[in-house]
């Protein structure tokens, strides 16, 4: 159980508080975990030179989950101060007692007033930054000079708390703690902040990686299907991504960019927006591109009958051509050519053996609806695809379920292409990417009701 309470009395004197107490100029509450026996799960560090141990990271099949956080502060076990300890005294104290049926560890953790807030901060930094995308599209790309993260490392010495649990497949993540989004009434729903973000240590943050780690197929595919070439850049630019958990009381999860104006920080419509909304059991994970003005001239003439004048298809580019005839095709066209490239540049070896850059037509394996969404009320136009993966085959159910399981560990790329069907559309060429860092649920906003 977990339940606030004064500091254990052997060290009662280095409190000012009994409820909140100040750690380096922060609001921290005091916190007692009650701990099972057996492994916990947990990854432990110490701060500074000085000492003092920090929880790192909570394992995905840890059994205090959702109990204890990234970042609390240890202060004592079992009563016993550890405020200066390093992380492997704390890691041999509980283990000297792990087979005791329960251990208490004291913690000091950023209250939730100041989380909020700091999180709010880092939303606000977000929707500054989009405010720029949107006054000039491209902005978001890569500059010379400026680098995103091909293939991710984040090196740390740091010892383990070994674990012999494993999760159950059939774990929610809604179990997770959401302090986050709890009791509060946001205009809009935090959106992940583009890497690289300090406050998170590049966790739980999005961004775009070089469109050259993809190969797709070239022009002799179609007879010589090892004709598979480097893609040029990607043809829209991505503009963010949203992890959003969902519950009994949340609204749908399909029709997102025209229920939810809160999405993106609000700014999901600021620019026309190809919306790609991943459903799950316990959430929706949104990747946004923009679409640039040929695409959405054609969208206009395929929904609302536009006069504009649009160039001949035959003076296009073949990639071009396969895009256009995806957007005002068929659902059953674009369920045919609709192609997902995932990729797991970092991860356990398991979910990279098996998330390893196959394509795959995603809208041949689950169901798929696809909407378009006019301009009206200062509101952009929006096409958005909604992937509901609970009904995928068994392949993907396994890949979902690792992603799942390992999710804070893992790094993935969300790679999207229109597959080139005849000789008029190739080669291919990358519509977009979105590549998420090492989601973390417990900071995810939860999708409210209508």
């Amino acid at each position: 159980s977990m339940r606030t309470s004064l500091l254990p009395s052997s060290i009662q004197s280095t409190a000012s508080q009994t409820f909140h107490t100040l750690y380096q100029g922060h609001i921290m509450a005091e916190v007692d975990i009650i701990a099972p026996s057996g492994a916990l799960g947990l990854v432990l560090g110490t701060i500074g030179p000085e000492g003092g141990p920090i929880v790192k990271d909570v394992k995905p099949e840890s059994q205090l989950l959702g109990k204890v956080q990234a970042g609390d502060k240890i202060v004592a076990i079992d009563d016993v101060d550890v405020q200066t300890s390093k992380h492997s005294h704390v890691i041999q104290l509980l283990r000297n007692n792990s087979t005791s049926d329960e251990r208490k560890i004291t913690i000091l953790r950023e209250s939730q007033a100041q989380t909020t807030e700091r999180w709010s901060s880092i939303s606000r930094r977000t929707l500054a930054g989009f405010v720029g995308a949107a006054k000039s599209p491209r902005s978001r790309s890569t500059e010379p000079g400026s680098h995103e993260p091909d293939e991710p490392g984040h090196p740390t010495t740091k010892q383990e708390i070994s674990c012999h649990n494993t999760i159950d497949d059939d774990g929610d993540v809604n179990d997770c703690t959401n302090q986050l989004s709890n009791g509060l009434h946001l205009d809009h729903i935090p959106t992940l902040p583009r890497f690289p973000v300090l406050e998170t240590k590049d966790r739980n943050c999005w961004s775009e990686p070089s469109h050259t780690i993809f190969k797709i197929r070239g022009c002799n595919y179609l007879v010589d299907p090892k004709n598979k070439i480097q893609s040029g850049p990607y043809l829209f630019t991505a503009r963010g991504a949203d992890l959003i958990l969902t519950n009994d009381k949340s609204g749908p999860r399909t029709g997102i960019a025209e229920k939810y104006s809160s999405i993106l920080a609000g700014h999901a419509r600021s620019i026309p927006t190809f919306v790609i909304n991943f459903i799950f059991d316990w959430g929706i994970l949104v990747n946004y591109y923009e679409i640039p003005a040929m695409y959405v001239s054609f969208l206009r003439a395929r929904y609302e009958g536009s006069n504009q004048d649009l160039p001949a298809m035959d003076a296009l580019q073949p990639h071009e051509r396969a895009i256009i005839r995806f957007l005002v095709g068929s659902d059953n066209h674009r369920n045919a050519t609709l192609k997902l490239i995932p990729k797991c540049p970092e991860g356990p070896w398991a979910v990279r053996q098996l998330v390893n850059g196959k394509p795959a037509l995603i809208g041949k394996r689950l169901p798929a609806q696809y909407s378009y969404y006019p301009a009206e009320d200062g509101k952009a136009e929006c096409f958005e695809a909604d992937l509901d993966t609970r009904k995928t085959d068994r392949v993907g159910k396994k890949a979902i379920s690792l992603c799942r399981k390992y999710m804070t560990t893992v790094t993935l790329d969300v790679g999207i292409v229109i597959e080139g069907t005849n000789t008029s559309e190739l080669p291919e060429q990358m519509l977009g990417c979105v590549r998420i860092h090492r989601l973390d649920p417990k900071m995810s906003p939860t999708l409210p009701s209508l």
